[in-house]
């Protein structure tokens, strides 16, 4: 069963995503002639190798070709769309049995997300790679983050109910060399829609 696309043009053809309810993404051509030229299939993995739950969501990073996958397992997954590699994985939001989506930022820099716990999350796309020192009871540790996995996350309880959407307006209202404003809207399961300003530092690339 179908429950998720996304179309993306390249320079001969517009190249389909198709998600389906058991966790299979399917990649297509549709050339000028109208017809369907399928290219090759893959699933999103979820724990222990196995194939993951329901695709909610597919959306394209806004800077490139790479896409983003959200899938009920309570995970986002950013990937890489030529050679089908996963570029980073997204963790802490709730998404078991709901059509909730993640989408970037005007930027592609920030992820926003809704769960199923009445939350509002962002991540920042790209994950610095850090080594850092924290105690535990066999004296000083190091912990290092990883590229292709991300829980580092903010969140904020937006509703009273489950966040069903959150995203980001398609254009920031100040993008200067220190601070980003900008506009995201939520709405939950129950009808209600809010609307909030961000002002975030500009993201810095390492």
């Amino acid at each position: 069963m179908i429950v998720s696309e996304w179309y993306q043009r390249r320079v001969r053809v517009v190249r389909a995503f198709v998600g389906t309810f058991d966790g299979r993404i399917t990649v297509l051509d549709v050339t000028a002639s109208n017809n369907l030229e399928y290219q090759k299939s893959f699933d999103i993995k979820g724990n222990r190798n196995r194939a993951t739950r329901k695709i909610t969501s597919i959306e394209q990073l806004p800077t490139s070709t790479n896409i983003l996958i959200t899938s009920n397992d309570s995970r986002i997954r950013l990937y890489n769309v030529d050679q089908m590699d996963i570029i980073c994985k997204y963790k802490g939001l709730l998404n078991v049995t709901s059509q909730i989506k993640a989408s970037f930022s005007h930027d592609g820099n920030i992820i926003i997300s809704g769960d199923e716990k009445n939350f509002c999350y962002f991540w920042e796309t790209e994950t610095h790679y850090k080594i850092f020192n924290h105690s535990s009871n066999k004296g000083p540790l190091k912990r290092q983050l990883r590229r292709d996995k991300n829980d580092c996350y903010y969140r904020f309880r937006s509703h009273e109910s489950r966040v069903t959407c959150a995203t980001f307006a398609p254009e920031a209202l100040s993008d200067n060399e220190a601070l980003v404003k900008e506009i995201f809207v939520t709405s939950d399961a129950k009808g209600n829609i809010k609307c909030f300003l961000n002002i975030r530092n500009r993201v810095q690339t390492p």
